[in-house]
């Protein structure tokens, strides 16, 4: 059996809790603020996106409910959401935890809250005995590219995609960072 991550741990500015069922529509209008993602990875902007991850997870081949985690990032002093967290455990190895996403909202970007939510996630997966954490990243995303090398996701695992550069053409890192 994989360890997951608990339904709640804190940073020292941030909760992350488990989406709860209530939260979906709020955690919606915060993903909907993300639209700009379409430029660096070609989607649409799916307006029911939080309510397909919490009900049926964003897994990879062969994945399983059990092993994923949609998270509400939280300050810790108001209870805003700022933020939201996708995680899934065992993959592509037992040892290896996933970020499938992670967004901060843009008015809290820029304040140390990403990094702060990478560091503090660290932690926990190191506790829970992983050894490394994947990210993909979109390879027209340089603030997000550049977000990944500076916490230490110095390894290419793979580059998927399209194999020409065009304005409408895309392609995606996947980087990862040993624990």
């Amino acid at each position: 059996m994989i360890s997951v991550l608990p339904e709640r741990w804190q940073s020292r500015n941030l909760v992350f809790r488990r989406l709860l069922e209530n939260e979906i529509t709020e955690m919606q209008n915060l993903y909907s603020g993300s639209q700009y993602i379409s430029e660096w990875d070609g989607s649409e902007l799916n307006a029911s996106q939080i309510e397909q991850w919490y009900y049926t997870g964003d897994l990879p081949p062969g994945g399983v409910k059990e092993n994923y985690c949609l998270f509400a990032v939280r300050l810790m002093d108001s209870n805003e959401l700022i933020g939201i967290l996708s995680v899934y455990h065992g993959y592509p190895k037992n040892n290896s935890a996933y970020i499938a996403f992670l967004y901060i909202c843009k008015d809290k970007q820029g304040q140390g809250f990403g990094k702060e939510s990478e560091i503090q996630l660290s932690d926990e997966l190191k506790k829970l005995g992983y050894k490394e954490i994947r990210a993909n990243v979109a390879v027209k995303n340089w603030p997000a590219i550049r977000f990944w090398i500076n916490a230490g996701f110095n390894g290419v695992s793979g580059i998927y995609g399209d194999k020409v550069h065009a304005a409408n053409t895309f392609a995606n890192l996947e980087l990862f960072k040993i624990l």
